[in-house]
This record gives structure tokens, C-alpha cells and sequence, in this order.
């Protein structure tokens, strides 16, 4: 009997040692996987804020808004330079923000981001990355319809930051900050069109104008300031969508608010909800039971939610302005759903969905490429179609000696003698030739083959299935699809 009980706590304390990873005489414990803290979508862009503090995008990037300093979409997710401690990032539209633990705030994207001429690299297409907000100090939330946005501050109040515009240079541009009075213990906001929703925390909603009408203006500190109260305790929680505004209650009941609607109004049929989000005319409900509901409301009387397929053990809910939303299961997976064009799910690829085929996708993980062993980075996106991944032409060839070429094929009788781009790569005595015909057309070494090969197009620019390519030239390839690490060549690994 004693024998077992010293063999049974000889095994518990293997178990404990194997969590300890020594190094360099030290004892360090293996670091946990890095979770979705925060995640916000914009009009076809993701952000997300992750445990260990940092921050992805992705997606729609004519702006600058994924924060990569590029202006091309970006179809995998990138880790975002300069960003540290995040705890909130808030997309809207085509704009992007993030909220660090010391409470500073940071804006990259349309009208915040900058753009910089004349790069070696990227003549036309770089942009700068995510810049301070230096008003804004001590804030403990944000929200932004992707122009304007309201910050929480540590101490319950709430400031308005907007940009503005030199009288005599619409090409300089500042941004101002004003404090907004009248209200005190705020939690959370909201922009719901004109107006500024504010949460309290004892679980009334305060409903303060941003907006101007009578001069077409956003406010001025000399405006008179008039505070409503659409709800005077009972709320958990808000969300909301162009001028429509959402409530959640205490007992999981969900209200409606506009300006034609005047006060809160319940909505019929929805109960047992955990937390709400939306997306553009849609609403996303996470009941507690860990599904996922979506209700697209300005699409007929006859509408009602439904339940998006695949969602389960759902732990947390985020949206967008946008016509998608993501979620985290209890794993910590971060998940996509909806209409996500121009990569706005990260899936790797273009995802255009409707709502008879709505299901959850997985968002990539950000990929790094190490060849020989060394980190290389490049500013086109790289793509996961079909399960293999793609890279453009300017990526990693070079960096593993291939020598490359694009030249045009003769004229092809069979297609009115179009000429067809000819790429080719060569590489330790083998020599592969991809004609851009349709389909693609493989040459080994001056051969023809029946072997298939498919090009892709993504952010405008042609895409080479790296796999297949490696393979063909004796390249060694492989991939963790779990922390996204491609290790080419001698990596040794």
C-alpha cells in the first residue's frame, strides 16, 4: 500500500515538472496560448487584442486600417508593430483604435493614418502606422462609429474626440477632444447615429446628442447640453447599428431604441441572452446557453433570429460595422461568421456567405516564415486557399535562392493568339515553368506535364501555391497550422 501511494506521488510530481521548461540554469514555466481579449470588425477589416497584449487586423486596407503601414488587403492576419499592453481595440468602418492598460488610445486608418510618399518598396501603397491620440489619457473604454469616437475615462466621465480640418490646408488635419458634461459613472458607450448612449454603473442609460442638426455640425463645447434617460436601472449592457441602438436587461430581455422609436421598446420573442452585438442592420445574440442567434431586423416583418450554425459553447461575442461578427469558444478559439468580403473573416481567402449558408469559420493565425532559419517578412498578403498556402511573387524565393522570371508565351491559336504570362523558377538544376493559361499549364525542365497547378489572385496580385512549388524544386517545407510557423530550407528543424 505504501509502495503505491510513493508511486502515485512520484507521478504527480512528473506531472508538475513537465510544466517547467528549464533554461540557461533558470526555471520557467511554459507560456499559456494567447486569447481574444477584444475584437472589432469594421466595414470589411478585423482587429483583434490578444492576452499577451497584442493586437492583429486584417482584411479591407485601402486606409491603412489593418495597421500593417500598407495600403493592400490583407487576407492572413499580421501582428501590429508598435502596439504593446492592449486591452480594447474598436473598428468602425474603415477606421481603427486600441486602448492600451494605461488607459492611452492609438487611431490608424481613414483620416487618422498617414501616407507616405515615395518608399523605395512601396512607392504608393505605404502608410504609417497606428498613431497616438495624445488627449486622451486615463481612459478606461472607447467606441467609434470609425470618424468620431467617446472615450470612457478611468473616473466615470466621458470626452468626444473628432477630426478637424486647418481652414486653410484640408489636407492638415487634428483632432480635438470635448469633455462631455452631465454625466457621471459611466461604464460604457455607444454611438447610435446622432447620439451618444451612455451606461452607468448602477444600469441606467443616459442619451447625450454629438451631433448638431440645426448647424450641420458635430458638437462645440458652447452648445446647450440636454441629458435623457432612456432607462433608469436594469441594463448590462449596449450595442448598436447606424441609429439604432440595443439594451440588454438583467433578466436577458432586449430593448430597441431610435429616434422615430422615442423609448425603449422590448422585443418580442428574444430571451435568455448573454450578450449582444451587431453588424450592419443585424443583430447578434449570444444567449445563455452558449448558441449564437442572428437577426437581420430591416429585412422584412416576417424576419425573425436564427441560429448560426456551428456555434456552440460559446463564451464571448463581438461585431462590426460590417455584415459580420466573431466570437470565442470555451477553447479560446477565435471564430467568424457572415459576409466577409475582402477578408474581413481572415479566413486566407475572399468569403462571401448568405444567410441560408451562415456558418462559423475559423480566423487564421497570423503566419511567419523562416527561411534558414531567419525571419522574413514581406508586404503582400499571403493566402490559405483550399487547405495550401499561396505567397506572391516578391516573398520568400529570394530569400531561398530561386532565381525567378516573367516573361509572355507566343501567341496561342487556341485563344484568339492571346499571350499568356510565363513564370519560372529555378532552383539546384530544375527549372519549373507555370504558363497563366486556363487551366495552368506545368513545364519541368522544358517538359510538359499533366501534373495540375493553380494560380491564385488575391489583393491584385498573382498568388504561387507555395507547397506544390517547394515540392517541385527539392524545397524543404514545413508548416505548424496551429502557431502558423513555415520553416523553408535548412530551418533546422
Amino acid at each position: 500500500m505504501n509502495r503505491r501511494k510513493g508511486f502515485i506521488q512520484l507521478l504527480i510530481m512528473m506531472l508538475v515538472a513537465a510544466a517547467i521548461v528549464p533554461s540557461g540554469g533558470r526555471e520557467v514555466r511554459a507560456a499559456a496560448a494567447a486569447h481574444p481579449v477584444s475584437v472589432s470588425g469594421g466595414y470589411a477589416h478585423g482587429l483583434a487584442a490578444w492576452s499577451d497584449g497584442t493586437v492583429t487586423g486584417w482584411g479591407y486596407n485601402k486606409y491603412g486600417q489593418v495597421g500593417d503601414g500598407t495600403s493592400i488587403d490583407q487576407f492572413i492576419p499580421k501582428k501590429i508593430a508598435g502596439l504593446t499592453d492592449i486591452v480594447q481595440v474598436a473598428a468602425g468602418n474603415n477606421g481603427s483604435f486600441a486602448l492600451n492598460a494605461a488607459g492611452e488610445v492609438w487611431g490608424w486608418g481613414q483620416t487618422y493614418g498617414s501616407y507616405i510618399s515615395n518608399d523605395s518598396a512601396l512607392p504608393y501603397q505605404k502608410r504609417g502606422g497606428p498613431a497616438k491620440l495624445e488627449g486622451l489619457q486615463q481612459v478606461s473604454f472607447i467606441t467609434t462609429d470609425g470618424i468620431a469616437g467617446v472615450a470612457i475615462r478611468k473616473d466615470g466621465t466621458a470626452t468626444l474626440w473628432y477630426p478637424s480640418y486647418d481652414e486653410n490646408d484640408n489636407m492638415r488635419m487634428k483632432v480635438r477632444y470635448l469633455p462631455l458634461p452631465g454625466i457621471t459613472g459611466i461604464r460604457s458607450a455607444v454611438i447610435a447615429g446622432n447620439d451618444a448612449l451612455f451606461l452607468t454603473g448602477g444600469g441606467s442609460v443616459k442619451q447625450l446628442s454629438i451631433y448638431n442638426t440645426t448647424m450641420g455640425r458635430i458638437r462645440w463645447a458652447s452648445d446647450p447640453v440636454t441629458v435623457n434617460t432612456l432607462a433608469a436601472s436594469g441594463i448590462k449592457q449596449m450595442a448598436s447599428s447606424g441609429d439604432n441602438a440595443f439594451l440588454l436587461r438583467t433578466d436577458g430581455q432586449v430593448l430597441r431604441w431610435n429616434k422615430t422609436l422615442k423609448a425603449p421598446s422590448e422585443i418580442a420573442g428574444l430571451s435568455s441572452v448573454y450578450k449582444l452585438q451587431t453588424g450592419y442592420n443585424k443583430l447578434y445574440i449570444l444567449k445563455t446557453n452558449g448558441t449564437l442567434w442572428q437577426w437581420n431586423y430591416n429585412s422584412g416583418p416576417l424576419n425573425k433570429p436564427f441560429q448560426v450554425k456551428g456555434a456552440e459553447s460559446i463564451t464571448d461575442l463581438w461585431g462590426s460595422t460590417g455584415s459580420f461578427g466573431f466570437v470565442q469558444d470555451k477553447k479560446g478559439t477565435l471564430l467568424g461568421w457572415g459576409e466577409g468580403f475582402d477578408g474581413g473573416l481572415a479566413t486566407g481567402s475572399r468569403t462571401v456567405t448568405n444567410d441560408d449558408s451562415i456558418a462559423v469559420v475559423q480566423v487564421q493565425t497570423p503566419l511567419t516564415f523562416l527561411v534558414n532559419g531567419k525571419n522574413v517578412d514581406f508586404y503582400s498578403t499571403a493566402g490559405i486557399i483550399d487547405g495550401k498556402l499561396y505567397v506572391p511573387y516578391s516573398s520568400v524565393f529570394k530569400a531561398l535562392g530561386v532565381k525567378m522570371n516573367m516573361t509572355q508565351s507566343n501567341p496561342d491559336p487556341k485563344f484568339n493568339n492571346y499571350r499568356f504570362r510565363v513564370w519560372s523558377f529555378a532552383y539546384g538544376g530544375t527549372v519549373i515553368h507555370i504558363k497563366a493559361s486556363d487551366p495552368e499549364q506545368l513545364f519541368i525542365n522544358g517538359k510538359k506535364t499533366e501534373r495540375a497547378i493553380m494560380l491564385k489572385v488575391l489583393s491584385d496580385t498573382t498568388q504561387f501555391p507555395l507547397q506544390d512549388i517547394c515540392e517541385l524544386l527539392g524545397i524543404s517545407l514545413k508548416w505548424n497550422t496551429v502557431s502558423g510557423e513555415v520553416w523553408l530550407g535548412d530551418s533546422g528543424e
